[in-house]
């Protein structure tokens, strides 16, 4: 006879969790960036930190995605699409970086401190997160029958 277990707690995903425990700092400190830019160099530093903190959004949130995506996979696969986002990373921010090198009408030290601070605040709260999550160490037990006789038996022994 096999008596019914307690649901366990549902396994999240640990990079849904550090992608949702990651937005919502953002979405808090992305007007304090713009603001301060926008005070500090005029519209022109407003408008370039808004799109570093667009672009560095993207860029950490995408790698978080596509990470998600991957983790269903064996040990090396997962080692592989990690290295593989990674590089993807490494090539768009390249890419990025030389597009908008040559323009006039960006601000370069708007821009790069906008990225930079996004880059600081999503690494300590992704960290904050991955510390957080509970991740077992053992291999969790197969359901397995429970013989109702022995139980009852080990109940009489104890009282």
């Amino acid at each position: 006879m096999r008596q019914p277990q307690a649901p366990g707690p549902v396994p999240v995903p640990p990079f849904a969790l550090m992608l949702r425990a990651t937005v919502t700092p953002m979405v808090a400190s992305v007007p304090v960036i713009v603001a301060v830019f926008w005070v500090t160099r005029a519209s022109r530093g407003g408008l370039a930190a808004l799109l570093g903190v667009s672009i560095a959004v993207v860029f950490f949130a995408s790698g978080l995605y596509v990470m998600g995506k991957v983790t269903n996979a064996n040990p090396i696969s997962v080692l592989a699409g990690a290295l593989a986002v990674y590089l993807g990373q490494v090539i768009f921010l390249g890419v990025v970086i030389l597009t908008l090198s040559g323009v006039h009408w960006l601000d370069g030290t708007a821009f790069g401190l906008s990225v930079l601070a996004v880059a600081l605040i999503w690494q300590v709260c992704q960290v904050a997160a991955f510390m957080r999550l509970r991740k077992p160490v053992y291999d969790q037990p197969a359901d397995q029958p429970v013989d109702s006789a022995a139980d009852r038996s080990h109940e009489r022994t104890l009282s």
